[in-house]
C-alpha cells in the first residue's frame, strides 16, 4: 500500500511539474515585444479560463486581436459615411477598410487560427507580419488623420506584435 501512495504521489508530482514548465515567464515575454507595458496589461487581463503556455496565450491574443480589428472596421464604416464630401479622406478610409477586412487583416487572422491549431508556426509568423503590414499601408495613406484610426490602428499593430513574439518563441521549440 505504501509502495501505492509513493507512486501516487510521484506521478502527481511529475504531472505538476510538468505544467508549472509551461507557464510562460510573461515579463520575459514582453521584454521582446516593442511594447512591454502593453503586452504586460494585456496579457495579465486573460480570464482565469486561459492557459499560461504559449500556445493558449497565442489563442489568447488572436482572439483580443480579431475583437480590435473588428472593432478597427466597424470605426472605418463610419469614418466613410462622415467623409462623404471629402474625396481624399473618404478614399483614404475606403483603402483602409481593404487592408482591415475580410482580404486584409481579418482574412490573415481566420487563417492564423488554422495555422495555430496545426502547429504551423512560421505560418502564424509570416501572417502576423502580413497584418502589421497592412496596419502600416492603412496609416501611411493619409497623414492628416485626426480620428480614432491611428489609436485603433495602433492598438491592433501592439497585439499582432505580441503574437509575432509568441510565434517566433515556439518555432524554437
Amino acid at each position: 500500500m505504501s509502495r501505492f501512495l509513493i507512486l501516487v504521489v510521484v506521478f502527481l508530482f511529475c504531472v505538476a511539474s510538468s505544467y508549472a514548465a509551461n507557464d510562460v515567464n510573461l515579463q520575459d515575454l514582453c521584454k521582446q515585444t516593442k511594447y512591454p507595458s502593453f503586452c504586460l496589461t494585456l496579457l495579465k487581463s486573460k480570464p482565469r479560463n486561459v492557459g499560461g503556455d504559449l500556445v493558449s496565450l497565442a489563442r489568447y491574443s488572436i482572439d483580443v486581436l480579431n475583437t480590435n480589428a473588428s472593432a478597427t472596421v466597424t470605426l472605418i464604416k463610419k469614418l466613410i459615411a462622415e467623409s462623404r464630401g471629402v474625396p481624399k479622406k473618404q478614399a483614404h478610409y475606403k483603402d483602409c477598410l481593404d487592408h482591415f477586412g475580410e482580404d486584409g487583416i481579418l482574412g490573415d487572422l481566420l487563417e492564423t487560427r488554422l495555422l495555430l491549431k496545426s502547429s504551423d508556426y512560421q505560418g502564424v509568423n509570416i501572417h502576423m507580419a502580413g497584418v502589421m503590414t497592412n496596419v502600416d499601408d492603412c496609416l501611411s495613406g493619409y497623414s492628416s488623420d485626426t480620428s480614432l484610426l491611428p489609436k485603433y490602428a495602433n492598438d491592433v499593430n501592439q497585439v499582432a506584435d505580441i503574437i509575432l513574439i509568441i510565434a517566433a518563441i515556439l518555432l524554437k521549440k
